[in-house]
């Protein structure tokens, strides 16, 4: 994608995905979170959904090396059980470029019954090809 013709507004992903238990057990062991109340209650941790909406804008982008994502912000509104469908969407929020970098922010946005269950903001340097 050409990063380069991105304007506030602009959709990059919008789509359901369907968070197994499997999902959710491998963000858990890749934090190396121990708690087992999540599995117990049948929910998925909220920074999994978080990190699993982000995912979705990423591939979105296919962002080149040297990227750096340099902050985000999230608001958690309700939990997500094993086995739900959460609606992935990112839009563009900002997209400038400064002295052979660009800066792109993304509004991220996790749906569940059409509710929020997780909404926030990331942003990313991303270096320019001729910077």
């Amino acid at each position: 994608m050409d990063l380069s013709t991105l304007e506030p507004g602009d959709p990059l992903v919008d789509r359901d995905i369907v968070i197994t238990a499997s999902m959710a057990d491998a963000y858990t062991r890749a934090v190396g979170d121990e708690c087992a109340l999540y599995a117990e209650e049948g929910l998925v941790p909220p920074m999994a959904v978080a990190a699993l909406v982000m995912a979705e804008a990423m591939e979105a982008v296919s962002l080149p090396a040297g990227t750096v994502h340099t902050g985000q912000e999230l608001t958690f509104s309700r939990p997500v059980t094993v086995d739900s469908a959460v609606r992935c969407s990112a839009t563009v929020a900002a997209n400038s470029v400064r002295r052979g970098t660009r800066f792109l922010t993304l509004d991220l946005r996790g749906e569940l019954d059409g509710q929020p269950a997780v909404e926030g903001r990331a942003a990313l340097a991303v270096p320019e090809a001729d910077g």
